[in-house]
Order: structure tokens, then sequence, then C-alpha cells
């Protein structure tokens, strides 16, 4: 077992190539002959034994220099693993895709700013009560607090009961904020002395629980860090904050950022609640989705807002990479963590981008860029490129855009192994939490990311570097291949895009068509099948996701409310 152990802090060491510990290899090490050897030493016998691995034949020369160095490697290491960097100590390095494109790749359409003025464009619905707000677009509750109709305070305890109400079922909130009903009061006295801090003055938002806010838990996810408190805010939270949003509650996060489970259980999809609500956004997209909160932040690495937005059925931007601060919020891998904002209006979802935008002087991979409003979007203007494989979603939304004039283009994408570029998601996020890693006793403790923490041991600091100077020609290939298109339907491959760092939106639409009938079985809506939880009369709609080149969130969202505009959310009549 000593033999192991050693065996594992010599291919932690970075000296050995990325590979799983399989059974027949740890036979192998137990089956060594045990010595009294220090665990703090590595002998050449070891090195030797171990050199297959790097796929190289050492002399015995060799071997005892390749051990002796690696022994004070070795040694030179411990303090630092057992008192590593905390997790917020961001890299060194700044990870940039789009210093690998050409510059000149803002669309004409974005360089005609549109009206900045929410007020002239809305107009305020008919209601009966109060719980009518919840299918209103935060421009509508936003006219509403104005004109008096509703105050801040109202707003925010109305969704705080909804939100409360819910939770029992879909499991969707970590910690309630005991301070939004005061955040709310004091928006209301600002708009009284004629502070108005925009469209989001007073309207209500949840976070997910990696966004730090002082005097809250960020949890993680993670049971052992229920109680844990960052006291220096997020920069989306203060962001937020200054625009006058105010914060109901922490949303669950899947332990560690993956997933839908957590300590407390499992966030539940509001329109199926016999299922997870996917994750790791888990909590804000069933809390949009059930019209608990006008919106929400999620946060993506590999999946994490378009994953539950489309189980969900609720809308969802994952930016270009670099174009929201990560500062605060726990970081999963370096090069690949992006934030964005989930709400059911695509509208509202532009809305609360533009509030995100902005370097901080925290996050040394934000860059700087407009984001400026299509003064107008005409459809058949638009080159909409597709690929060979359409879902039905898909190819509905790209029927529909060719026949408002747009010219649907095919383009492929080069075919490239990722193994040794996710490589890089493993290694970092083994990085960040080894402290954890090493402390517990359990996986459970960990999630899904025991075996991914283990094996990331093993990853070679050069096999690591190879993966990212590869993410190059693939961030340059895509960027290549959608140059020729305004937008695409579909993701063009979750992984691919996240790698590259392409923005993605995710479109909630119309009405998800009924689910093909098993045999023998009577055809029937797919809200049919969990009654358990009441969606209010609504029909759960399709979503399409929409990708672009980089830094053209404004068109994909343009885009993405004509969508929503031609095929509105529908309700059982």
């Amino acid at each position: 077992m000593r033999r192991r152990h050693v065996l594992a802090s010599l291919l932690g060491g970075g000296c050995v190539a990325g590979i799983s510990l399989t059974p027949a290899f740890q036979r192998a090490i137990i089956a060594q002959d045990e010595s009294n050897q220090s665990l703090d030493t590595i002998t050449a016998e070891q090195v030797d034994k171990a050199s297959w691995i790097v796929d190289a034949k050492l002399t015995a020369e060799q071997c005892e220099e390749v051990a002796k160095e690696l022994t004070t490697r070795l040694r030179n290491l411990k303090p630092l693993r057992e008192n590593p960097p905390l997790e917020d100590v961001p890299m060194p390095l700044a990870f940039v895709p789009s210093f690998f494109i050409p510059s000149t790749n803002t669309h004409q359409a974005e360089k005609e700013t549109g009206s900045t003025d929410w007020k002239k464009s809305v107009e305020l619905p008919e209601f009966k009560e109060i719980s009518d707000i919840a299918e209103w677009s935060i421009p509508q509750i936003a006219l509403a607090i104005r004109t008096g109709t509703f105050s801040c305070a109202q707003v925010t305890s109305f969704y705080l009961d909804r939100l409360k109400a819910a939770n029992e079922k879909l499991l969707c909130v970590v910690t309630f904020n005991d301070k939004a009903l005061d955040a709310a009061a004091r928006m209301d006295e600002e708009l009284k002395q004629g502070k108005d801090r925009g469209v989001l003055h007073g309207i209500p938002w949840g976070a997910k629980d990696i966004i730090a806010v002082p005097g809250m838990p960020t949890t993680w996810g993670v049971g052992s860090y229920e109680k844990r408190e960052w006291q220096t805010p997020a920069t989306v939270y203060d962001k937020l904050e200054k625009a006058g949003a105010v914060l109901l509650a922490k949303l669950s996060v899947g332990t560690m950022a993956m997933g839908d489970e957590w300590f407390r259980g499992t966030t539940k999809n509001p329109w199926n609640i016999k299922q997870g609500s996917s994750g790791s956004s888990a909590g804000s997209a069933s809390a949009v989705a059930a019209r608990l909160c006008p919106f929400a932040i999620g946060s993506e690495t590999l999946g994490s807002i378009v994953s539950p937005t489309r189980v969900c059925a609720t809308s969802g931007l994952r930016p270009t990479f670099g174009r929201v601060s990560r500062a605060g919020c726990m970081t999963l891998a370096w090069s690949m963590d992006k934030i964005g904002p989930i709400a059911n209006r695509v509208e509202d979802l532009a809305i609360v981008f533009q509030e995100l935008l902005g370097s901080d002087q925290r996050d040394p991979t934000v860059v700087e860029r407009p984001f400026d409003w299509p003064k107008s979007l005409t459809l058949k203007d638009l080159k909409i490129g597709i690929t060979d494989r359409l879902s039905r979603s898909e190819r509905f939304v790209a029927d529909w855009l060719k026949e408002q004039g747009a010219e649907l283009v095919t383009i492929k994408f080069e075919k490239g192994a990722t193994t040794a570029m996710l490589d890089a998601l493993s290694a970092e996020a083994a990085s960040v939490h080894d402290k954890l890693f090493r402390s517990v006793s359990q996986d459970s403790e960990l999630g899904k990311w025991g075996p991914t923490y283990r094996e990331a041991q093993w990853v070679r600091a050069i096999d690591y570097l190879h993966g990212m100077r590869q993410r190059v020609e693939l961030i340059q290939d895509a960027e290549r291949q959608l140059a020729s298109v305004d937008l695409l339907v579909g993701d063009g491959n979750l992984a691919r895009m996240n790698l590259t760092g392409h923005p993605s939106l995710v479109v909630a639409y119309g009405v998800e068509p009924q689910r093909r009938p098993a045999d023998g079985e009577t055809e029937k809506p797919v809200e049919e099948i969990a009654p358990e939880y009441d969606m209010g009369g609504r029909r759960r709609p399709s979503t399409v996701v929409l990708t672009s080149k980089m830094f053209r969130e404004a068109t994909l969202l343009a885009v993405g409310m004509l969508i929503q505009a031609a095929h509105p959310f529908e309700k059982n009549a």
C-alpha cells in the first residue's frame, strides 16, 4: 500500500502520462516487495518500473539521476500540497481565446446602436393580481414599479413567498437572503428620492451558489462548506447590486459544479419533477423555468448553462469566454469557466448581460468589447449555418428562418480529438480543489468528481500544455467556419464550443411537440407526464441553441427575440 502512495506521488509530480490507475496496475504495485524505504524517497527501481508509463526506456544511470531529482522535488512539493493556495487565487497566466482570431470581426448590424431607453418600448399588461407578474418581462415589472402599481417590496415579497412554497418540491434553494425585503425597501426609498438605478432597480434575482455574497454561505454544493462564507463579493453580485437588483436566494448547484445532485438532494425539473433539472446551474434553471424569480445567474464550464436550460425549457446565455468576470465565483477550470444569465425571455437575458460586462482588475481574462444592440435586424439578410445533423427543434427553427428569407449554409467543423484538451479541465479542477480532495474520507463528499481528481494526478504538465496548444487550432477552425455565417443553429458540439470559448444562446419558444407514443399508448403532451407540480397552465416550450463567432452576443440575442416573438409561450385553453 505504501508503494502505491509513493508511486502515485511520483505520477502526480508530472513525470508520467495521464492515465487511469487500473486494477491491474494497482495489483502490480501492491505485489512489489515491501522495503523500509521512506515515503519521501523515490528509488531508481521505482523509476525503472514506471518508465513504461512515460513511453521511454531509461538506463540504470538515468534512473538513479531521475530518482534523485524526483525525491528532491517530492519533498519540496509536500509543503505546497499541505497548504495549497486558496481556491480563489487566480492563475498568473490568462487564457484569452480571442487573441487567436482576427480583430475585425464586428458585424455591421452591431455597429448601429439601438435605443437604450427601455421605457419607450414597453406597456403595462392587463392583470388581475400581483401573481400575474410571474409571466411579465423585466421591463414590464420595472414599469409597474415606476408607475406605483407595485412597490419593490411587494414584488420581492411575492417572489420570496413563491420561491419558498416551491422549494419543498423542486429543491432549488440553498440559502434564502434574509435581507431581501430590507434591500427592496431601500430601492423603494431611492425611487421616492428620485434615484433610479435603471431597469433592474428593484428586480428580484437568484444566484447560483458558487457566487460569493457577503453575509451568506457560499457552499458550491458541498456539505462540508454549508456554513462557509466568502466576505469579498463576486464581481457579478457587485454589478447587479449596484444596478438595484434584489437578491432573493442562493440557488442550488451540483456538488462542485457537476450535475444536479448536491448535499441536500437532487434539484428537480419543474416540468417533470421525477427528473433532475440537470446542471450544474441546477437551481438557476429550475427556479427561472418555474417563474420563481425573473432571472438568475449561472455558470458554464462544459455545459452547465446550456444543459439545464434545455432540460428545464427556459432560456440562457453562455457568453464568449472573457466577456464576464468570474472573480469571486467558484473556479472549476481557469481556461473554461463562463458566467451568464438565465431567464425565460431572451429580452431579459440581454438586459442582464449588459449589466455584467466590463473588466474589474480581478479577472485577467476579461476582454473589453462593446455590446451594441442592433438598430435593425432583417432575417432575409442573414446567413444561417446548419450542420448535417439537426434535432427536431433545430430543424423547425432553421426552416422558419429560411421562410423569413434567410439563407441556409451547411458548415463542417474539422474533426479533432479533444481528449488532451479536456485534460485541462481535469487538471485545473484538481489543482483548485486539491486541499478538499486530500482531506475527505469518502468520495461522496466530492460529488461525482472523485475519479476525475484521482486520474488528474497522473496528467503530465507536458501533455496539459500540448492540449492547450491544440486548442489554438480548434479555436481558429471554429471561428473560421462561423465567420462564413451570421449564426449557427445548434451548438456546433458542446465540448468544442466550450473549449474554443464561443458564445451560445438557448432560446425557449412556442410549444414542445407532443412526444412520440410508446406502442399501444395514446399520444399526450409532455407536461402531462408529471402533474405533481403546477406550472400555472403553461405548456412546455421547445428549445433551440444558437451559436455565433466571438463577441456576437447581440446578434444571437436579437435573433432569439425574433424567434420568441413569432413563437410565443402558450397556455392550455
